[in-house]
């Protein structure tokens, strides 16, 4: 099964350059859509006031997620890029693009267990990454498994020290087979990832995404499945915004005592609300008559969240 883009007569249609497609398996959920709002103004500027007020975000988180593209070259702020030294009385050199790295296809000579064999005795670096690899996995290594190995270091020259990040990460999710390290590795090295600084910042960048993402399953009630796309897309909005799991938990409830089902367009609603009038914290959330006011109301609106639940009442 295979998509492709629909081509509308008289549609518009916006360039992506390619260094921010390189870009898309490291950048977040609100990074990414920041870079589309900024991509459909082709060349006229935009601010983070702009980018606040179409996106429904605050312009400080605004400007953080520009910053992040201004960072890699993608944007520029001010006129300024990335800076590139150059002498004042030398003529510039002539820029010239680096090719993308393509990896080694797999030879076609399948090596032996002799040949591994061989390898792993005359390169120490094999021999390390085969020891840390059965104690990550804590598996006898088949004679795919063993060819695999020294395919992705001889090969496809992935650094030994940042495979043996990869077989760690691979581990830590409960992915042992060597068919997902190879398609893993492979991934990581096509965005770039080839030192063990690298690495161990993917790594980190994975399990913070990981361990997020877990409260707010925690908080959402669900134990029996991974989040979906959408929820995925809204829990990086929360982090984004600090809003703690408690909170979620409570618009959570609140959601289920109002609609008397779980919708996380309404979640979503409460919670942007309660950003704006900045509750942090359940405490907070839970007065409903705020200081300086007569009538007591709820610390978000539920006409407002009705009306957006009959727009787009999106219920997962």
């Amino acid at each position: 099964m295979s998509y492709r883009v629909i081509v509308k007569c008289g549609g518009g249609a916006f360039f992506v350059p390619n260094e921010a497609a390189e870009n898309l398996k490291l950048c977040t959920a609100g990074q990414l859509r920041v870079l589309l709002f900024a991509l459909s103004k082709g060349f006229s500027e935009t601010s983070p006031e702009n980018v606040a007020e179409e996106l429904g975000i605050i312009p400080e988180d605004a400007k953080d997620l520009l910053d992040y593209w201004v960072g890699r070259g993608i944007l520029e702020c001010d006129g300024v890029s990335a800076p590139v030294s150059v002498s004042k009385t030398a003529s510039p050199a002539p820029q010239v693009s680096e090719p993308k790295r393509e990896v080694p296809k797999a030879p076609e000579t399948k090596l032996t267990m002799k040949e591994v064999q061989q390898i792993k005795e005359s390169d120490p670096a094999v021999a390390h990454v085969f020891a840390e690899a059965e104690r990550l996995l804590g598996k006898t290594f088949t004679t795919s498994d063993s060819e695999t190995i020294v395919w992705l270091i001889s090969y496809a020259g992935i650094a030994p020290e940042v495979l043996i990040t990869v077989i760690a990460y691979c581990a830590s999710i409960g992915k042992k087979n060597f068919f997902y390290i190879r398609k893993t590795a492979l991934e990581w090295l096509e965005n770039g990832i080839d030192t063990i600084e690298a690495a161990e910042e993917r790594m980190r960048v994975l399990e913070e995404a990981k361990s997020w993402e877990g409260e707010v399953k925690r908080a959402l009630e669900i134990y029996d499945r991974n989040l979906v796309t959408k929820e995925k897309d809204f829990c990086e909005t929360w982090r984004l915004y600090n809003i703690s799991s408690e909170l979620i938990h409570f618009a959570y409830e609140k959601c289920i005592e109002q609609k008397g089902k779980f919708s996380l367009h309404y979640i979503n609603g409460i919670l942007i609300n309660w950003h704006k009038q900045g509750i942090k914290t359940v405490a907070e959330a839970s007065v409903k008559n705020k200081p300086g006011t007569e009538e007591k109301k709820p610390s978000f609106d539920l006409d407002e969240l009705e009306r957006r639940m009959m727009l787009d009442d999106s219920v997962i």
